[in-house]
């Protein structure tokens, strides 16, 4: 995901004086250990026997992986990363940087491929291509090296991986993108200018021009920021398609049970681990973490003192205005992030009130519900009971049992682009018209495990008029749910609720793209 924070400094070529001062820049941003205008040629070997010569091999071997197995991003980049274990921090930072940065911009890539070659990218061999992106996102993206040393590595992968004799034309394409990156300034921006004027303000060119221009400036499927700017307007689109870009930090929530004193002793192992912490933006229990590794090695996280979960998801537990007592369904829980804050919050409340309550948290399958069991247990909340179920099919034992129902539901995942950067690749309105099927299925079957006066919490990880608002206001025409304000029950500073209502945007609340509605049973 990207929400760790780069280990190595990647400005951009637009920040440049001079073409002098951007090589300078990028010899003294070279990666300890190695040689301004080259790089180390230790041979490593990975968890999978697999000999490498160095970082750049195993990116070049997981993109290829990647195109002919279709793996999603986040789990490539895992799954990657833990093949390297035996690699040191700094290199494992820079495959994770060029790995997902060309996953995330590989439309931009081909065009500019294509704009140096003059041929189509379909017709170059599968090494090439894939060596060909990572040096231009070097060029452009990152200054981990100097421009010579992404050309002479370059080259040396391709006679190492690939048809040595085409090691003249990689050579070739690379310092043109290097001149070109060079001129101006240093900055990259020139070439996507020519291609549509992306830094024009808006309305000053044409809209079919614009969309286009932002479509490959952003990497991203014109359909989905026409779509966008139809229901944002284009300049809120400019704004989310800048956001979607940015490298977040990782969101974690603190243990409810930790005492002011234990949270202050966690907080401050963490930063003497090297972690930057920050405060979150909404909830007291949300921190920010940076410059961040293996998260399972952080203080506190095997003690269960604190759980990965973005603040939005946070919040949509906090519009259930839980109360001490409540027995709370999820109906699509993995990996279980709203099951835990549910259960952590209710064992608090007990300790206040002395009311009891109990989580009952389900998902499809076993693997899933194991996933759940083990967070659980790890974070030490024994008030959840998991379950496999079918969310779009009713179980009538429990009809009326429920004070809360959470409906954190399967969806397009638009709003999480920021960390599974191909989300955009597999989405189609096709698609997008089949989950809100899908959502109302299981929406027709959630409501009826509500206790008369129960509350109803729909949300969804996109942004998405049909999955969201089209949907809240079908829950209260079909299913006679009846809307309730969200006002009381999130902070009081926060922007954009619209009453029963909220669509978070990365641009604006700092979060994932998120959706939140609340309704109550009559």
């Amino acid at each position: 995901m990207r929400q760790e924070e780069n280990a190595i400094n990647d400005k951009k070529h637009s920040d440049r004086k001079s073409a002098d001062a951007h090589s300078r820049r990028k010899d003294a941003a070279a990666p300890a250990g190695k040689k301004p205008g080259g790089s180390s040629r230790t041979a490593h070997t990975t968890e999978k026997r697999r000999a490498v010569k160095d970082e750049r091999e195993v990116v070049l071997l997981a993109l290829l992986s990647h195109e002919k197995n279709g793996t999603f991003s986040n789990v490539l980049v895992k799954k990657t990363l833990d093949d390297c274990a035996g690699m040191s921090t700094m290199e494992k930072a820079f495959i994770k940087r060029l790995l997902e940065g060309v996953i995330e911009r590989k439309t931009e890539l081909d065009a500019r491929i294509e704009h140096f070659t003059g041929r189509s990218v379909t017709r170059l061999h599968p090494v090439v291509h894939q060596i060909l992106r990572m040096g231009i996102y070097q060029i452009c993206y990152m200054d981990s090296v100097p421009d010579s040393a992404v050309c002479n590595e370059a080259v040396r992968l391709a006679k190492r991986r690939g048809p040595a004799r085409l090691s003249g034309f990689v050579n070739g394409v690379l310092r043109s993108a290097a001149r070109q990156a060079a001129s101006s300034e240093g900055s990259c921006d020139v070439f996507l200018s020519d291609k549509g004027g992306v830094n024009s303000p808006c309305g000053e060119k044409d809209p079919s021009d614009q969309l286009k221009a932002l479509s490959l400036k952003n990497s991203m499927p014109e359909w989905l920021v026409e779509m966008w700017s139809d229901q944002l307007g284009m300049e809120e689109t400019e704004k989310l398609l800048d956001a979607l870009m940015e490298i977040r930090p990782v969101s974690i929530r603190l243990s409810g049970r930790l005492s002011d004193e234990e949270r202050d002793r966690l907080l401050e192992q963490l930063r003497s681990a090297g972690v930057t912490v920050d405060a979150g933006k909404w909830l007291s229990d949300c921190r920010y973490l940076r410059r961040t590794s293996d998260l399972r090695k952080l203080p506190g996280f095997s003690g269960g003192l604190w759980t990965v979960q973005d603040e939005s998801s946070m919040l949509a537990v906090a519009a259930a205005g839980l109360t001490g007592g409540e027995t709370v369904f999820d109906v699509c829980a993995a990996p279980g992030g709203k099951s835990f804050l549910a259960a952590d919050r209710l064992m608090a409340l007990e300790k206040e009130c002395g009311r009891s309550g109990k989580v009952f948290s389900f998902d499809l399958t076993r693997r899933k519900t194991d996933l759940i069991r083990e967070g659980a247990e790890r974070l030490g909340l024994d008030n959840i009971e998991t379950a496999e179920r079918d969310a779009r099919q009713f179980f009538a034992q429990d009809e009326g049992k429920a004070d809360v129902v959470l409906c954190d539901l399967p969806c397009s995942g638009l709003g999480v682009i920021g960390k599974k950067r191909d989300i955009k690749y597999h989405a189609s309105m096709e698609g997008l018209a089949s989950l809100q099927d899908l959502q109302r299925q299981i929406l027709t079957s959630a409501v009826r495990y509500l206790k008369k006066g129960g509350v109803l919490i729909y949300s969804t990880c996109t942004i998405n008029r049909a999955e969201n608002q089209d949907n809240a206001a079908w829950i209260e025409e079909e299913l006679g749910l009846q809307p309730e304000d969200l006002t009381p029950y999130l902070p009081a500073h926060i922007p954009g609720i619209q009453s029963n209502m909220i669509q978070l945007l990365p641009h604006v609340h700092g979060t994932d793209g998120f959706f939140i509605s609340r309704f109550r049973k009559a």
